[in-house]
């Protein structure tokens, strides 16, 4: 039922943690600090995968590393980025179907790309090749090109972060201090707690990958929303908590999903990493271009179409199938009535009517329970094949 094949019950996990602590938390003002972390990750992988495949990891980080300095310094750096998209997503088609090559040889590459968690390196590229294409940042070194791209404590499920917030967090961290240090282990122990306790506890008393037919798959749908959020914000709360411990600053993923009334408010929360992933590089440029074609004179038509494309997208990252392509469109839609909604209100009641409409508490619980129960029944696309 998830994607992400890292075991948080296995030692490399933790050993690698336990090495950080030790050699990277200290270094606030080591010029090897860069360096030092790049080994780790590369060393976590190697942990996971042995040498020869952590060399292949290693040799995809410096492709991605030259191919980042030739979009940044050419003079045609159009012919780069196009190279450098290109096999990022041809990495990624090969990831999600390695069934339409079954001219390649994929049994060792693609357990790999699916243990490094090559979908989030695939987002984080994007975001490292579209920034030297703007000429935003001078081309990075190696070392920060392997620890934007394969950070230990965000390889296993994300977060997302964007390429500007790991430009921009200070070289020399303040040093760790009781508080920060009493702060990330209590999040460390939270999302331990939440996956090895709670989610366990919903996995084997309540899910069965909805093999039991009848009445029993509406519960299944529940409790199998509830685990997803549990056993996914598990792994965000660890890599909160890591971060905090050894100066690596990790974005919030989540901000309690379940408390939103609409499906734009439920995208605000959940995976917000991948959301704000989405509306930099997909939503904002298809709607700008849109409104620019249209001379601004139908911006909910832009944004609906904007909603559509981007998350039928989202749907095919998730996985290159009918099933994530209808999983992508139920949350389009949801998104578009939502913003139809929010017009129609506005003309019908008024700015002081939409103000006591959002105010009523039993229809903001109405609207909570909707959105619950429609992102609920859209993840039941995932076990069925269209």
């Amino acid at each position: 039922m998830s994607d992400y094949l890292i075991d948080l019950a296995k030692w490399p996990f933790w050993l690698t943690l336990a090495v950080a602590i030790v050699f990277i938390a200290p270094r606030t003002r080591n010029q090897h600090r860069s360096w030092t972390y790049a080994l780790l990750n590369l060393g976590f992988i190697t942990l996971l995968v042995g040498w020869r495949l952590g060399a292949c990891v290693l040799a995809g980080g410096v492709v991605a590393w030259l191919l980042a300095r030739f979009v940044r310094s050419s003079p045609r750096p159009g012919i780069w980025v196009a190279l450098a998209m290109g096999i990022t997503l041809a990495v990624f088609v090969i990831h999600k179907r390695p069934d339409w090559f079954t001219i390649l040889d994929t049994r060792q590459i693609n357990p790999l790309l699916r243990l490094v968690g090559y979908s989030y390196i695939a987002l984080r590229l994007i975001e490292l090749y579209r920034a030297m294409y703007e000429q935003r940042y001078d081309a990075p070194e190696l070392a920060a090109t392997i620890n934007y791209l394969i950070p230990f404590q965000m390889v296993a499920a994300g977060p997302i972060q964007s390429y500007d917030d790991f430009v921009m967090q200070p070289g020399e961290p303040r040093p760790l201090n009781a508080e920060a240090a009493m702060s990330g282990a209590q999040r460390i122990a939270h999302g331990v707690f939440k996956k090895f306790v709670l989610a366990f506890a919903i996995k084997k008393l309540f899910l069965t990958d909805f093999t039991i037919h009848g009445s029993y798959w509406i519960l299944e749908a529940q409790m199998f929303f509830i685990w997803l959020y549990l056993d996914f914000s598990a792994y965000s709360d660890i890599a909160v908590g890591i971060g905090k411990l050894i100066g690596v600053h990790t974005p919030e993923n989540f901000n309690r999903p379940y408390f939103a009334r609409n499906m734009i408010a439920f995208w605000e929360r959940w995976h917000i990493s991948l959301s704000l992933w989405i509306r930099r590089n997909l939503f904002f440029p298809v709607q700008i271009a849109l409104l620019r074609r249209t001379d601004g004179k139908k911006p909910l038509l832009c944004a609906s179409i904007g909603f559509v494309v981007a998350f039928l997208l989202c749907g095919m990252w998730h996985g290159i199938a009918w099933n994530f392509f209808v999983w992508g469109a139920m949350h389009a839609s949801g998104l578009v009535i939502v913003n139809y909604y929010r017009v129609f209100l506005t003309k019908r009641l008024g700015s002081k009517g939409v103000k006591a409409y959002l105010a009523n508490p039993y229809i903001k619980a109405a609207a909570m329970a909707l959105t619950f129960e429609w992102v609920a029944i859209s993840h039941l696309t995932f076990f069925y094949r269209f």
